[in-house]
């Protein structure tokens, strides 16, 4: 009887079972053909549970989190397995404005009836759930600097319910906490304070790790995870990952029907479109399926609304009848790739996949509600 013996898959990096003599078997994964062949690079971190690359607690093919160790385990893997992990690391689920918003008002709930007296927000996006928390649990509402909790009011409700000189328990909160840098931060601030105030700490979302360090959180978020409300902000990751995306739908609302009719309509709601993009981000690339003569219209908007860019790629296509019978997902994948991209982030669900499966840039498309596996 032939030995049986584990090796990784070539494509995926998934550990499967082959035959001694080198018979090919399928993966249990990818069900493609796996190799016996195995370069040592090196060891990865893999999940028994599933069979996965894992780094930093995070396992693509469980959807989340993979926080017991001893479903980890060392494993020489190929050099295929190698990228696929570093890919890998980029797939995670995306928080829109509004899933952030319902987040918070669950999270306040969750908290009533614990004693808290005051909210703190921790600038700048703790503010946002600070402000939020205030209302929602009728509390007053403080700020925070070097040089301690700064009162920003509460109505005249709360202003006749507590005494701000004492606060005999208060929620210090941040939006999210990964790192533990800026709360601990926080905490230092409120030195003196806590010498008389209980402060608890809170974030409405919170890594593995981070849970144990902070006394509240509304759920756990491993890394990676990406926030509408910074992710084109984010100038370690525009910059350190090449970042491309597409126009409309991410920088601006997508045109409606009557909208885009290649003429003066087009037209007119390009220059008048609303910008959804922070003013003074810059993105390396953006490629988009506009066309190529509308590329003044497109360049005097985002000068309007200081978005900056290493490249502009626009269709070559000269009609929008002409643009209908081409594969647009594929035209993104390639001009992203010629452009270095390792994230794409795309606002139509079928081309965010046809990107990902004709290239192996990671693909972010927020209708989807994350980054996307091939």
């Amino acid at each position: 009887m032939a030995k049986i013996i584990t090796v990784s898959c070539k494509h995926c990096g998934s550990p499967t079972k082959v035959k001694a003599s080198g018979e090919p078997a399928k993966c249990v994964w990818c069900k493609r053909e796996a190799s016996s062949q195995m370069r040592n690079l090196g060891h990865s971190d893999r999940c028994e549970k599933c069979g996965s690359n894992v780094g930093d607690n995070f396992c693509p093919r469980c959807t989340g989190s993979c926080d017991h160790q001893e479903n980890r385990k060392s494993f020489a893997v190929t050099k295929e397995a190698v990228e696929f992990q570093q890919k890998s690391k980029l797939i995670g689920p995306y928080i829109s404005w509004g899933q952030f918003n319902r987040d918070i008002i669950d999270f306040s709930d969750s908290l009533k009836g614990k004693g808290y007296d005051a909210v703190i927000g921790v600038p700048r996006s703790g503010l946002v759930v600070a402000s939020q928390m205030s209302i929602r649990m009728g509390l007053p509402l403080y700020s925070i600097s070097e040089y301690g909790p700064i009162y920003l009011g509460g109505g005249l409700r709360v202003r006749d319910r507590f005494d701000l000189s004492d606060h005999k328990k208060a929620l210090l909160v941040e939006d999210s906490t990964a790192t533990g840098f800026s709360m601990r931060e926080a905490v230092e601030w409120m030195d003196e304070a806590m010498r008389t105030w209980n402060v608890r700490k809170a974030a409405v979302y919170a890594t593995g790790s981070q849970t144990k360090k902070i006394d509240e959180y509304h759920r756990k978020l491993e890394l990676p995870h990406w926030f509408e409300w910074n992710l084109l902000w984010n100038k370690m990751v525009m910059e350190g990952l090449n970042v491309c995306v597409d126009f409309d739908g991410i920088l601006c609302p997508d045109f409606t029907t009557e909208q885009d009719d290649d003429g003066w309509r087009y037209i007119e709601a390009m220059k008048s479109a609303k910008s959804l993009a922070t003013e003074g981000t810059h993105i390396h690339g953006i490629v988009t399926a506009r066309l190529e003569k509308y590329r003044p219209w497109t360049e005097d908007w985002l000068r309007k609304h200081g978005i900056t860019f290493n490249y502009l790629i626009m269709g070559k296509w000269e009609t929008k009848d002409e643009r209908s019978t081409q594969c647009i997902g594929s035209y993104k994948a390639k001009k992203a790739t010629e452009l270095g991209a390792k994230l794409f982030v795309e606002s139509c669900p079928l081309q965010a996949k046809v990107i990902r499966s004709k290239s192996n840039i990671a693909v972010l498309c927020p209708k989807l509600g994350g980054s996307i596996a091939k």
